[in-house]
């Protein structure tokens, strides 16, 4: 039995296991009870790491033109005060989202000035006609320039710095590996990538030490241990394909189309149309499965013929356009990914 659940989910599920470790079997050991971190809480738990890293200590956004608050100020001015105090976590993704956005697309213009002296904007730049070949090449300077350095011996910490280095660049270069690396696991999570998320388990399980969230750290190492080391072939298919469902919200979402209609028939045949009572077995429910399909199919054209399907409301996406322009005009005067040397 997976059990999925939140770090307090964990903490009561290995309590029985250690208070029923001296029972005579495994039954009664309850180690059939396999507990896996909740995916939306570890993305919480991204989401409060960046807020500790960069808007917990007020006292460094204070002097810094271009720290994450100022830039809160600009696209959120009403909900300052409850971003730094506790913000939810639909504020902070949306911060990250929105706040990386413009400051890629501020890199990019940096960039693409830097390389054509003629060019003033991207909108300049667009009317050149640029190949692939050309954006892929300048996308490459961008990763190592703008947010992380070639160079392997850069040291990574503000500390290590010279006195006329631009520190204020180091950390948008900073700030660019956290926004993409939380970009990156999203990605992964809403395509139910298990095998992409778990890489990126490592980078977080680094940031959550480092900020102070030491229980998540361990919760992630130990489902890596327990997966790829102590777990039988068996199990960690399981584990992995239950993981992958739990993450999965949409159809387009499943890569497997067999594991997807497997889980749709079985939850139909067993928890919607599998009968009560003494009907509600294995053998009666596989041998009236074809009656099943047909009376589910019924039901489906009875409400498509009286319109009983999809009755529900879905907004459109917020138009951004005006907010992305204000915060990008702020980062162009402030020269948020220019190095300015002193």
């Amino acid at each position: 039995v997976i059990v999925f659940g939140d770090l307090l989910t964990g903490q009561h599920v290995r309590s029985i296991l250690e208070s029923r470790s001296e029972e005579s079997t495994s039954w009664f050991r309850m180690q059939f009870i396999i507990f896996v971190i909740g995916l939306f809480h570890f993305k919480m738990a991204c989401t409060d790491a960046i807020w500790k890293i960069f808007i917990y200590p007020l006292s460094s956004n204070k002097n810094d033109q271009n720290s994450l608050m100022t830039y809160i100020e600009q696209i959120h001015p009403r909900e300052t005060v409850k971003i730094e105090s506790k913000p939810g976590f639909h504020q902070m993704h949306e911060v990250i989202q929105h706040v990386g956005i413009a400051s890629r697309i501020d890199a990019w213009r940096t960039e693409v000035t830097k390389m054509y002296p003629v060019v003033k904007n991207l909108e300049d730049f667009a009317l050149m006609n640029p190949t692939w070949e050309d954006l892929q090449s300048i996308a490459k300077k961008l990763c190592i320039n703008y947010v992380a350095s070639g160079n392997p011996t850069e040291p990574t910490s503000l500390s290590g710095l010279p006195n006329d280095e631009d520190q204020q660049l180091q950390n948008m270069r900073v700030m660019q590996q956290y926004f993409l690396l939380y970009e990156e696991t999203t990605y992964a999570l809403n395509h139910g990538d298990i095998g992409h998320v778990e890489t990126c388990f490592m980078p977080w399980m680094f940031i959550f030490l480092g900020c102070g969230k030491v229980k998540y750290a361990a919760e992630l190492r130990q489902y890596l241990e327990n997966v790829h080391f102590h777990y039988s072939k068996g199990l960690r298919f399981a584990k992995h394909n239950n993981l992958y469902i739990k993450v999965c919200k949409t159809i387009i979402a499943y890569v497997s189309l067999t594991l997807n209609s497997l889980s749709k028939l079985t939850w139909q045949y067993y928890c919607i149309y599998g009968g009560k009572f003494s009907n509600h077995q294995k053998q009666q429910i596989l041998s009236e499965s074809p009656l099943i399909e047909v009376y589910k199919n019924t039901q489906f054209q009875f409400e498509k013929m009286f319109c009983l399907e999809h009755k529900t409301n879905r907004h459109s996406p917020p138009d951004m356009m005006m907010t992305f322009s204000k915060l990008a005009k702020y980062m162009k005067d402030n020269k948020a990914n220019t190095e300015v040397k002193g």
